[in-house]
């Protein structure tokens, strides 16, 4: 055989092996549970649907085996799912997971939860949640808007496990899920764990990865508090578990490698270098928000003031200043005292991004990177939750704010 066809074989064989390594995950797609009609069960799962087909990576099950093996084993999705049973029927299904959807009444709204079970260990891979302003007007935009935020989520049997530390990954008991705190934080639902998320203090980017890579309790997107959470937290310290009385770290950078952290023995919120070491709290935003609709316009309290939010992005990308004027020259909704968000308000709105239907990816803050200059100015980012400063001339997406004062 001579070198041209043993290496044209060579080539064959490793297209082969790249198409098997890049083969789609199967999901079989369930009924939603919940107190709705079984006509909209149907509609809500066809949404569903439709994200898993349109996310690269996932294809989904035909509807006719999924309804030959829950038929066979006369499963009934109920206001009570065992997540364990489901993974078993996506088994026999042929899936890698089952993708649901559970759906509750709050008041006029419905409070949704998207689900990703893996069929193998039977524990929720990814999961987002988020509610209705307008009853059912609104419902299907944020089933929508839920499963697709859900499906852009890095699986946490993906996730790169790497660390800087060789001991091992410091576990916590789901069992212990009844004991999760919840606080109020300006409207948002805050979830803290009742333990430290790893067992002894550490470096701020070890506390940050550990929040990060926590799937514990059966949900992802754990995070570090921010600075605003934290002071919070401390304030309410008496309804938390198992705090130590010293340094916990805050996500909110006071500059380059300089992150706050906030003091459980006292009243102290001070910046430290990232290679000291203090205690870490995970906490998540849970997706529940308490947003008074006035007039279509949404309303929310942040640092003790009223402020009301636009219910849409204002159309299209500008620069900085062309941002600013467009919200101060704006008397949309019979209001003509608009603004641009600060960037510290612009983290509150990204905590609430599903209930506030920013599916946008840049968003301009008022904020400048130095006082007194508008040259450089900081920006969210609502894919990675991170701040960034950038030039004013960049193009960026606005949703603008106001104090309200009557």
């Amino acid at each position: 055989m001579n070198k041209i066809n043993l290496l044209i074989i060579i080539l064959v064989f490793a297209a082969i092996g790249l198409v098997n390594g890049q083969e789609d995950k199967k999901v079989a797609v369930f009924d939603p549970v919940g107190e709705v009609s079984d006509n909209l069960k149907i509609i809500i799962r066809e949404e569903l649907s439709n994200a898993v087909v349109n996310t690269l990576g996932f294809t989904v099950l035909e509807r006719e085996l999924i309804n030959k093996v829950i038929a066979e084993n006369k499963f009934q999705m109920t206001g009570h799912v065992d997540d364990g049973q489901i993974g078993e029927l996506g088994k026999k299904m042929g899936a890698n997971y089952v993708c649901y959807a559970s759906i509750s009444s709050v008041g006029g709204n419905y409070y949704i939860s998207c689900k990703m079970v893996d069929v193998m260990t039977a524990k929720i891979e990814r999961q987002n949640t988020g509610i209705t302003q307008s009853g059912l007007d609104d419902l299907f935009t944020v089933v929508s808007t839920v499963s697709r935020a859900m499906l852009q989520q890095q699986g946490a049997s993906v996730r790169n496990r790497s660390t800087s530390s060789s001991q091992p990954k410091y576990v916590i008991d789901d069992s212990d899920s009844k004991d999760l705190i919840e606080l109020n934080m300006m409207g948002l639902s805050l979830l803290v764990m009742p333990i430290d998320g790893t067992p002894t203090k550490t470096t701020w980017p070890e506390a940050n990865q550990a929040c990060l890579e926590s799937n514990a309790y059966g949900l992802t997107e754990w995070r570090l508090p921010n600075k605003l959470e934290i002071s919070r937290m401390f304030a309410n310290k008496s309804q938390l578990r198992n705090m130590q009385t010293y340094w916990y770290w805050s996500a909110s950078p006071e500059k380059s490698n300089v992150y706050f952290r906030q003091a459980f023995d006292a009243d102290k919120l001070v910046p430290a270098a990232s290679k000291a070491k203090s205690f870490v709290r995970c906490v998540h935003s849970n997706g529940v928000v308490n947003l008074v609709d006035a007039d279509g316009v949404w309303q929310f309290s942040i640092y003790g003031t009223d402020y009301q939010v636009m219910p849409e992005d204002i159309s299209g990308e500008y620069r900085w200043e062309e941002a600013r004027n467009a919200c101060e020259s704006s008397s949309a909704y019979g209001y003509n005292d608009w603004e641009l968000p600060t960037i510290d308000i612009l983290d509150f709105m990204y905590n609430n991004r599903i209930a506030l239907n920013m599916i946008g990816t840049w968003y301009w803050s008022s904020t400048p990177k130095r006082q007194g200059s508008t040259s450089a100015m900081f920006e969210k980012n609502f894919e990675d939750g991170k701040r960034y400063d950038t030039g004013a001339n960049a193009r960026r997406q606005v949703r603008c704010i106001r104090k309200v004062t009557d």
